[in-house]
């Protein structure tokens, strides 16, 4: 890729990204001056979601441009904005102007379908490419479910009629003698409702095949990718999770709005989990926040049922002994529980750690031939070169590196990672005390950021050390390991 593309591919990820994140953020501040702010949680939930999108994902896309979810996130940015804007700008076309500005009833009609493909399309598709944004052998099933089921479902609230975008009830009153579908298109009711139920199991089965990729993917990811997908995996166990608590509650007459609340507290987590697990920055947490969960989740269930439980009792220990009920109960209560608190705290973290802590066999005598490797490349020097040159490539994110030592032939290199493709950006020797013993080349870094001279210094000091290394292997008569065939 050549510097003047990579430098265009930065600035269209960065114009995408930071159009959609502004885009959201303007838009719900024409909500809030329109006076719509009896769902304002839930907006500004719902915008917070979309500008993390749009800047993590422009950072993605600049960084790693071949990366599809950088660019699928700048894209759900975009499309978050629309939640309300076309609404917005309907009601003030129709309602404040009278309908003086054009095209409001087109906005209205537009607002009611254009939502949708945010939660149809745009995450089952970033879903089934993370972390490296490629799509595994007939796992391309997820995309047709989606586009199939987005396609019904929009299809479906287009065609119908009186069809309103998301506005509180009130608003949604005022508009409803305007709102009518543009296209001229007359569709009997039970064909939209049937598209309708159709699109929608489309795109839940998407999410099931998505989370079947994701775990097939799982078994065959090496330790960091399994960390990044921990990271996923955290944030779509919470999305779900909520979204089945805001079902419940809208099952029991819990306003829809309302109740959905945390399954938008939940969906900010989702952002913010994809940056951290593609740009690695602690990236090694996860299992910290993830005991966490568990151990106060888990606590605050505890302590709320014994909460109900405690007053209940002592309400009617005060009615049985006074004929009244007494506030002193609540006391009593709260007193308890802050007793418990620490005790049953520290309970529930041995019992998650003797349990979610707990590794597999496995993972157990991975850990032992790790511990092992690591002895051996200290005594086989060539390995500790190698190790040299695989921490340089992760440390400056280069795209390849290759490593010559003397006497073997200098055409050959021993040991490379990536694709150097004869690129070589900087180059430092492996030397001690004016002698030499080899060469380390880097190439270009992902992102097409240059090498500062701090950068190379910093890479020439760890060179000297490796040839500190081998010179004194030389002097003992080292020779290294062979490669097991």
């Amino acid at each position: 890729m050549t510097s003047e593309r990579a430098r265009g591919l930065r600035l269209l990820a960065w114009g995408l990204g930071g159009f959609g994140a502004l885009a959201c953020a303007a838009t719900f501040g024409v909500t809030v001056a329109l006076g719509f702010t009896d769902q304002l949680v839930v907006l500004m939930l719902a915008y917070l979601f979309g500008i993390l999108m749009g800047l993590l994902g422009a950072l993605i896309a600049a960084r790693e441009p071949r990366n599809s979810i950088g660019w699928l996130m700048c894209a759900t940015s975009l499309a978050t904005s629309f939640v309300n804007l076309p609404g917005d700008y309907g009601y003030a076309a129709l309602v404040i102007q009278d309908g003086r500005w054009p095209l409001g009833a087109a906005a209205l009609w537009f607002g009611s379908w254009a939502p949708l493909p945010v939660l149809g399309l745009f995450l089952p598709l970033i879903s089934v490419r993370f972390p490296d944004g490629k799509v595994r052998s007939w796992w391309h099933v997820v995309d047709w479910l989606a586009i199939g089921g987005t396609a019904l479902w929009m299809a479906g609230d287009a065609l119908e009629r009186g069809a309103l975008p998301l506005l509180p009830p009130a608003t949604a009153a005022l508009l409803a003698p305007f709102t009518h579908n543009p296209l001229g298109v007359s569709v009997p009711e039970d064909w939209l409702a049937e598209s309708q139920m159709a699109g929608l199991p489309l795109v839940l089965l998407a999410y099931v095949a998505t989370a079947a990729a994701l775990i097939a993917r799982y078994r065959g990811a090496s330790h960091e990718q399994r960390i990044q997908l921990k990271w996923f995996a955290y944030a779509g166990l919470l999305i779900a999770a909520t979204a089945v608590y805001g079902l419940a509650l809208t099952y029991h007459g819990e306003a829809i709005v309302q109740a959905l609340i945390p399954l938008d507290m939940a969906l900010v987590t989702l952002p913010l989990a994809i940056g951290i697990a593609i740009l690695r920055y602690r990236l090694y947490d996860i299992d910290l926040i993830i005991n966490r969960t568990v151990v106060y989740g888990s606590l605050t269930a505890i302590l709320a049922a014994a909460y109900t439980a405690g007053i209940t009792l002592f309400q009617r220990l005060f009615v049985a002994s006074t004929g009244q009920k007494s506030d002193a109960a609540y006391v009593l209560t709260a007193f308890g529980l802050v007793v418990a608190f620490s005790p049953a705290k520290d309970w529930l973290q041995k019992q998650v750690d003797r349990r979610v802590g707990r590794r597999s066999p496995g993972l157990v005598l991975d850990q032992f031939r790790s511990n092992v490797d690591a002895v051996v490349s200290v005594m086989d020097v060539h390995r500790v070169a190698c190790r040299l040159l695989d921490e340089a490539v992760l440390a400056f994110d280069a795209r390849g590196a290759a490593l010559y030592l003397q006497p073997a032939n200098a055409a050959d290199p021993l040991y490379t990672h990536g694709h150097l493709n004869g690129d070589a950006v900087i180059e430092v020797l492996l030397r001690h005390e004016g002698t030499e013993f080899g060469r380390l080349m880097l190439g270009s870094r992902r992102g097409d950021a240059a090498y500062t001279n701090h950068d190379r210094e910093t890479l020439q000091k760890s060179a000297d050390s490796v040839g500190e290394a081998l010179a004194l292997a030389a002097h003992f008569g080292h020779r290294p390991l062979p490669k097991p065939q």
